[in-house]
């Protein structure tokens, strides 16, 4: 919640589901004059609201406080007055919703993901919209109310940002735009004409909501990066818990399957010089043998008979 120091007891935020957004700042951009400026986070398809709250008793450098809300550049998407008697007896709490499409139904803010095309489909006309483009910018401004009017509808979904190129972007960290959703039901809310308070700056104060993806706010280093746990084997054991032992259980076993040498056989090659004994076929009686002599020849040998024992008998 952004509580404007010109204005004191006036707050402004941006809204998901009732809860203000968590809001940062980058100290190392200058601010411009008058102007406020935060990051917040974009989810996409998120449905958001643009909150003003005055507190009990505030009063205005006129009589009715007006609000103009722009979106990615856009001409203002809703106008909400407060009068300074709304918040005499109580805090004082509106809430844009989005682009009012007639007395009982708004089209409603959401964050969308932007759009990119590398075949130059970017629209000339949309070129300087580029610049406002991720910013949700609200300006105030010291009037004095003239009268109650009709309230001037739009009848169409208001324009968006659409497709851009992505050389249109470079050097610009963007992830998101916004868009509008179809049209629901809402309040009927009245209409008033003003003119500014002479004499005080108008706007009178501006206040910039640049929205961004969680990465690229960590990459710009608006919200600090998640750092990085020391390795298990590292913690202390009164800071691990069970999934850190079945991890570091995990890893321990691949690392011995890693590690683990393999059980090779290996063959031996029989050679000549190998000692071990062969066993010799044995020449049987009357066999017939081929042999080798020293000129290569080839001659055949017979074994020879063995004699029949002789058998003498003793007298």
């Amino acid at each position: 919640m952004v509580a404007i120091d010109l204005l004191p007891g006036i707050d402004i935020s941006i809204t998901v589901a009732g809860q203000a957004l968590t809001e940062h700042e980058d100290h190392e951009e200058e601010q411009q004059d008058r102007t406020t400026t935060r990051y917040i986070e974009a989810v996409s398809g998120q449905i958001f609201e643009v909150r003003i709250t005055a507190q009990k008793g505030f009063r205005s450098g006129g009589d009715v406080l007006s609000f103009r809300i722009h979106v990615d550049g856009s001409k203002a998407i809703d106008i909400p007055a407060l009068r300074n008697s709304a918040c005499s007896f109580d805090s004082y709490v509106h809430i844009s919703q989005g682009c009012r499409q007639n007395k009982s139904e708004v089209r409603r803010y959401c964050f969308a993901t932007l759009e990119t095309a590398s075949d130059g489909r970017n629209l000339a006309a949309k070129s300087p919209q580029l610049n406002d483009l991720g910013s949700i910018v609200v300006t105030v401004h010291q009037k004095y109310m003239t009268g109650v009017c009709k309230p001037d509808y739009g009848s169409k979904k208001p324009s968006t940002i659409g497709i851009v190129a992505e050389k249109a972007l470079k050097g610009k960290a963007l992830s998101h735009s916004v868009d509008f959703t179809a049209p629901v039901a809402c309040k009927f809310g009245e209409s008033v004409t003003a003119k500014a308070v002479p004499g005080l700056p108008d706007p009178y104060a501006t206040i910039v909501f640049r929205y961004r993806s969680l990465e690229i706010l960590k990459s710009m280093s608006i919200i600090p990066r998640t750092p990085t746990p020391p390795p298990l084997e590292e913690r202390e054991y009164e800071t691990s818990n069970r999934d850190d032992f079945l991890e570091l259980q995990r890893q321990l076993k691949e690392m011995k399957e890693k590690h683990r040498v393999p059980n090779v056989k290996v063959k031996r090659e029989r050679t000549d010089e190998n000692q071990r004994p062969r066993k010799v076929a044995r020449p049987s009686r009357h066999s017939t043998q081929l042999e080798l002599d020293e000129e290569g020849g080839v001659r055949e040998s017979v074994t020879p008979t063995v004699a029949e024992r002789e058998i003498i008998d003793l007298d």
